[in-house]
């Protein structure tokens, strides 16, 4: 199971992107960071078995920053990239309830990289955008250097819940 949780003061949209995540990734679930520093936040997660978590950093006014984190022996251990973010867009979640993606999908050479290591770290299987068996998918997509990501029904080609746009990766 991951854990998806904030920086210490998160914004509202920071909160808001936590809550998306889990809400939209497979055996995730939220944490509320509160005043816990980083020690005693590998502590809580240690003890209760679990070894992943998403860490979203704050910026100005917003989410800015992706990190994927693995537990190891007490410590945390960056799994690179760094997803630094230029924006999140918030879809509108009318009637519809949120469903949990089944793949990770990538329309571009470019994004394919990125989307192995999602893939690897959701530990959700790797599909052809155009080809896959799935009917939700966390959708990879090249916008020059710069890339969306975004849970989309891939019958319809439609993205919902949330919109990420990076700024840039560091490897």
């Amino acid at each position: 199971m991951i854990t998806v949780t904030t920086g210490r003061n998160p914004s509202q949209s920071t909160r808001r992107l936590s809550k998306e995540i889990a809400g939209y990734i497979p055996e995730t679930r939220r944490l509320l960071r509160g005043k816990l520093s980083l020690g005693q936040l590998a502590e809580k997660i240690a003890s209760e078995g679990l070894n992943r978590m998403i860490l979203i950093y704050r910026g100005f006014g917003g989410p800015s920053q992706l990190e994927l984190i693995r537990l190891d022996n007490f410590e945390f251990k960056r799994t690179p990239p760094t997803i630094l973010l230029k924006n999140v867009e918030f879809k509108p979640a009318g009637k519809r309830r949120r469903t949990k993606v089944e793949c990770v999908t990538a329309d571009s050479k470019g994004s394919l990289r990125l989307a192995r290591v999602l893939s690897n770290f959701l530990e959700l299987p790797l599909a052809e955008y155009e080809n896959a068996d799935f009917e939700y998918s966390l959708h990879l997509s090249e916008k020059g250097k710069n890339f969306t990501i975004s849970p989309v029904h891939l019958r319809t080609k439609e993205a919902m819940g949330f919109i990420i746009s990076t700024k840039k990766l560091s490897w």
